[in-house]
């Protein structure tokens, strides 16, 4: 007879029984620190991968409250918004080749942002598009 394979867990049961575990060691006199030390490195990767806050069972109530307060500064943002200095070169040659393209009769699309970059015009009623880019060397 063919001996039975015993079946793979899912992980939905793998974390639940993670999570039972944690609990009875907790039940057991465990602070919830000391409990998640107890977890294997595998064991806390998984349950990092299936999106469990171990912060929750790591950080005192204080340190939770704080989480995500330090270290990051708030943008400040300027009333007329953001406001990219571009080379005059590159203005030039964008408005040359613009000049270019209307002096063929094509029909330039206007971008709701000027990026001096891109460059989308209709030429015989085919599209065309000129990305101006400097690559680095």
């Amino acid at each position: 007879m063919e001996e039975k394979q015993p079946r793979r867990t899912s992980n939905k049961d793998r974390k639940a029984a993670i999570l039972a575990k944690l609990a009875e060691w907790q039940a057991a006199g465990c602070t919830p620190q000391e409990a998640a030390e107890r977890l294997t490195p595998a064991q806390w990767d998984f349950m990092v991968d299936q999106g469990v806050d171990l912060d929750a069972l790591v950080l005192t109530p204080e340190q939770l409250a704080n989480r995500g307060k330090t270290g990051k500064r708030e943008r400040r943002k300027s009333p007329e918004g953001y406001n990219k200095k571009y080379p005059e070169e590159k203005k030039h040659l964008y408005d040359c080749f613009r000049v270019l393209v209307e002096g063929m009769g094509a029909e330039v699309i206007p971008r709701e942002k000027e990026n001096f970059r891109d460059l989308d015009f209709i030429l015989n009623g085919k599209h065309y598009k000129v990305v101006l880019s400097e690559p680095r060397s």
